[in-house]
């Protein structure tokens, strides 16, 4: 297979006009799986990303979004940053006060955890109790496309329920909650196949193994959607390279990938015909912003850890030949939701390290770092069995160990000991002394028109202006939360399971002390409809009213259920794909 194009914008005296068939904005899961989706076609795909191969200082200030002050507390500022600074390696509360934006080829997989789950029916179901619930579209319209996503992220069987354990054979672990009330939920997690002990990269794996006709532009940041002299037709885009030097680039197809905010941005800059932007003579163009909400509800008390940790823990599921891992939740049933006017939730429980975990006191040992080597040294002593644990692991990272021999091992591990493996996954190969278990909760947000992104009065160092984002909880969320937290309680003591101990807000019924934020899975600015004027997108993703004009990612979601976004991201961009492939033939 030949190597994939990557270049950048010349820096000469000369205007850089570019030509293609199919120009797709940005790098990320959505925009490479158009890509991906258009191999074979004949068609000539170019692909601009504004960031590089990898993240850099530069392209992560283009990402600033202006929120209100009041838009967080003190505590949830501090979680925001605890919870997303981790995954990347520039992103700050201050500069990005919403959402998580990565400027780089392979977008926001640079700092996932690979966590990836499908909706079930009620997500796309319009729901009396949910204002402006319903999608044009349905899981029949999504079945193949997400067989192909889960493919192509490395996945396992889309099953994400309680049939998951007739797939594994084997019953569920008793005791359990009632299923008409709780049932499981689970999510898979997507494993790099170039070293797979690591999460999936997805820029990194289209470079490996690029789609043939595609090319891609790193250093190319999107200004403004050009049109012809109507305003009905897209032709191209304009934009600069990171040294600001201008471009133009020509397609009969835009594609804009550019993530929910961004796409809303563009739109909203794309001013030649209209001031308030292309595509938004209904003011739909950034309304209807929704993200995760975010919060650990209650924990356990430690003698209750190991129990409740391996009960929801991790659990593999051999299939055609591998051995995927899924991650064991809990979430209320369609007819608790339907009954008590909920939202779609989920919940999930993370381990929290000890301080002394033994890992960390070695390795500060080992950088001479340590503040105190009797007492890291007395940890490491206390832990042998963590320790050995954890050099065998990294010994199967190292990139001498053959990687056959390293997928094999791993997949055995994920099968037969699959808590262990994803211990591997989660922190890097360092085993970890567990000292609490809390239950996360994660709640789609209804949709809101008047939680949106506009444009600021600042600027960046192109001129565009910033995006400015309004989001706030409602009611409804604060409720399903809430709600949600008591019935655990409830149906685990009806179990016979231990009793979660409630955080103090949700005793108190204090949302405002809540430490509730934002997840990094922002959608819906270019919702899809029927309707041109209840939305941006038809159900084919194009443009109302703009021929040529297409947009991916979960910008175009109409509710954003309670899933990890990018598998259905990346279903969507197949089926976008084939679209444009069909429409090209005809």
């Amino acid at each position: 297979m030949p190597g994939l194009e990557i270049s950048q914008i010349a820096d000469g005296d000369a205007e850089n006009r570019l030509s293609c068939d199919v120009l797709v904005i940005g790098g990320g899961p959505a925009g490479l799986t158009v890509a991906r989706g258009l191999e074979g076609s004949g068609l000539d795909v170019l692909v601009l990303e504004s960031g590089q191969l990898e993240e850099t200082p530069d392209a992560d200030a283009l990402n600033h979004v202006i929120v209100d002050s009041a838009t967080w507390t003190e505590a949830q500022a501090r979680r925001r940053t605890k919870y997303h600074a981790p995954q990347t390696k520039f992103w700050s509360h201050e500069r990005q006060g919403y959402g998580v934006r990565c400027r780089t080829l392979g977008g926001s997989t640079v700092a996932w955890a690979g966590k990836s789950a499908a909706f079930g029916g009620i997500d796309y179901a319009r729901r009396d109790w949910v204002p402006g619930s319903g999608w044009p579209i349905d899981h029949h319209d999504l079945g193949p496309h997400l067989d192909r996503a889960a493919a192509s992220l490395n996945l396992g069987a889309n099953c994400y329920d309680d049939h998951l354990w007739t797939l594994m054979k084997r019953r569920p672990p008793e005791p359990r909650p009632d299923p008409a009330v709780l049932g499981s939920f689970f999510w898979q997690f997507s494993r790099s196949t170039i070293r797979p002990m690591e999460v999936m990269h997805v820029g990194t794996e289209f470079v490996n193994a690029p789609a043939r006709g595609c090319r891609i532009m790193t250093d190319a940041t999107a200004i403004e959607i050009l049109t012809n002299a109507t305003g009905k037709m897209a032709t191209g885009v304009r934009g600069a390279s990171r040294s600001g030097k201008p471009f133009i680039a020509k397609a009969g197809t835009v594609v804009l990938a550019a993530s929910a905010i961004e796409n809303a941005r563009i739109l909203l800059n794309s001013r030649a015909h209209d001031r308030h932007g292309l595509a938004n003579s209904h003011d739909t163009v950034g309304r209807f912003l929704m993200d995760h909400a975010g919060a650990v509800v209650a924990g356990f008390e430690s003698q209750d850890i190991d129990r409740m940790a391996q009960l929801f823990g991790f659990f593999g599921l051999k299939t055609h030949g591998a051995v995927n891992m899924y991650m064991r939740g809990i979430a209320p049933s369609e007819s608790v939701q339907q009954a008590e006017g909920l939202l779609n939730c989920a919940a999930y429980m993370p381990g929290e390290r000890a301080p002394d975990n033994p890992w960390d006191a070695l390795k500060r040992i080992l950088k001479r770092r340590s503040e105190s080597y009797l007492s890291d040294g007395m940890t490491v002593a206390k832990s042998p069995g963590l320790i050995v644990r954890g050099m065998g692991r990294l010994a199967i990272q190292n990139p001498r160990f053959p990687q056959g021999l390293s997928r094999f091992i791993v997949d055995q591990v994920i099968r037969f000991r699959p808590n262990m493996a994803v211990e591997e996954f989660m922190t890097g190969g360092v085993p970890h002394k567990l000292v609490r278990l809390p239950i996360e909760v994660i709640c789609e947000q209804a949709p809101d028109p008047e939680n949106r992104v506009t444009l600021s009065s600042h600027v960046d160092r192109f001129g565009v202006p910033y995006p400015e984002v309004r989001w706030k909880l409602g009611e409804l969320e604060r409720r399903t939360i809430m709600r949600f937290a008591e019935l655990m309680c409830l149906e685990f003591e009806k179990a016979g399971l231990p009793v979660p101990v409630l955080e103090d807000w949700v005793r108190q019924n204090d949302f405002e002390k809540a430490s509730i934020i934002d997840m990094g899975h922002t959608a819906g600015t270019t919702r899809m409809s029927d309707d041109p004027g209840n939305g941006v997108v038809d159900r084919n993703c194009k443009v109302h009213g703009i021929k040529g004009l297409y947009v991916a990612g979960a910008s175009v979601f109409p509710t954003s259920g309670h899933a990890n976004p990018t598998l259905m991201i990346v279903a969507l961009a197949f089926r976008l794909a084939d679209h444009l492939r069909h429409r090209s033939a005809t």
